[in-house]
């Protein structure tokens, strides 16, 4: 047999124990912090060579969904991916796709009102007493370094609010992409109090129940934010998105 074929055999092997291995994470209710089994009771578990299960439990790693405690008594412990994992993963396919900021704003002003109108919708007291906080921080610290990380934080809660765990991750993950960018360039002091003035309409619409201003002051903020990043510096959005930027 070819050793191309012989290794995408073993990867597919290796793969196909990995989703067994996350069904029987479901099945046990394991929670984060939970050990499972050593190598030698795995082994027998499953009836696979040694090199599938490390690359298995290697690609699980990688995806968050464990970590491999190394010394003595170590082994896998049960994990949970986060909005980090799936967005360096992302970073990458964008990297290969060649996609630049322009196109990460594009999809941020496609979602963004949505998104708050089904905060609107859905927010709970807990989601509308950590976003009234979230504001209040905003306005305290209007003309500190932390502005742009506390904005970030809002729209996140937004997200979060929205009842949908997808627009929560779609969010947060998009923050975390553009980071960088934004870092490199900040907002003016009047682009900040442009955008407390419609962060303070979206809030007060999602207090409301009012979908329809809340949709509208969202879609005003992120078209205006990305009218300003494109009109001060043209060039940073033009550049691509490039993994291990996170």
């Amino acid at each position: 047999m070819q050793p191309q074929v012989e290794t995408v055999k073993k990867t597919k092997r290796a793969l196909s124990l990995a989703q067994n291995i996350v069904r029987d994470i479901e099945a046990g209710a394991h929670s984060p912090g939970d050990r499972l089994p050593h190598e030698d009771e795995m082994l027998a578990r499953y009836e696979v060579a040694r090199a599938t299960l490390r690359e298995a439990l290697r690609f699980l790693e990688l995806q968050g969904v464990i970590h491999l405690q190394l010394g003595r008594g170590g082994g896998p412990v049960v994990a949970r991916p986060q909005t980090g994992d799936f967005a360096n993963s992302l970073s990458l396919i964008l990297h290969f796709m060649e996609a630049d900021l322009r196109g990460l704003l594009e999809l941020r002003e496609a979602i963004a009102p949505d998104v708050a109108a089904y905060a609107a919708l859905r927010a709970t007291t807990g989601d509308l007493s950590a976003l009234a906080d979230c504001f209040k921080e905003l306005e305290r610290n209007e003309a500190d370094n932390s502005f742009e990380e506390l904005n970030r934080r809002f729209h996140d809660l937004l997200g979060w609010a929205s009842g949908n765990p997808l627009f929560g991750l779609l969010t947060s993950t998009m923050h975390l992409l553009t980071r960088e960018f934004s870092n490199s360039l900040g907002y003016s002091a009047q682009e900040r109090a442009v955008q407390l003035r419609f962060l303070r309409s979206v809030l007060e619409s999602v207090r409301t129940g009012d979908q329809a201003a809340a949709r509208q002051a969202m879609s005003r903020l992120v078209s205006g934010s990305a009218s300003y990043l494109a009109e001060r510096s043209p060039e940073l959005v033009s550049q691509r998105v490039k993994w291990g930027q996170i």
